[in-house]
């Protein structure tokens, strides 16, 4: 059940969704203001930013543990923790803001 008080940052979180220029090109994923952001697309975001910058991070620290003469660790496990940690924060942050938004809207229109 959505809440009828919004968080005060949640006017912060919305202002930032509305915007072209911060989605960058995930814009096709961002749906009608009086539409709610599906878990779907708060994953297919997660994945689309999670999975290239942390496989560029894995990248980095392994050429870092390789000069350290060092372990370097699993390739995939700084990705998925990436792709995990952009979900959650979207979930309860971004998406929770513009569902309240999205459910108020609908519920005047």
């Amino acid at each position: 059940m959505l809440s009828s008080n919004p968080f005060p940052t949640d006017h912060a979180f919305i202002d930032f969704c509305d915007r072209d220029a911060n989605w960058g090109p995930l814009l096709f994923l961002r749906p009608e203001r009086k539409q709610r952001i599906s878990a779907t697309r708060t994953i297919a975001g997660a994945v689309l930013l999670g999975l290239p910058l942390g496989l560029l991070g894995a990248i980095v620290m392994s050429l870092f543990a390789a000069a350290m003469a060092r372990p370097a660790p699993a390739l995939m496990f700084f990705p998925l923790l990436l792709t995990l940690a952009y979900g959650f924060v979207g979930h309860i942050t971004l998406a929770r803001a513009w569902n309240q938004r999205a459910a108020r809207l609908a519920r005047f229109s």
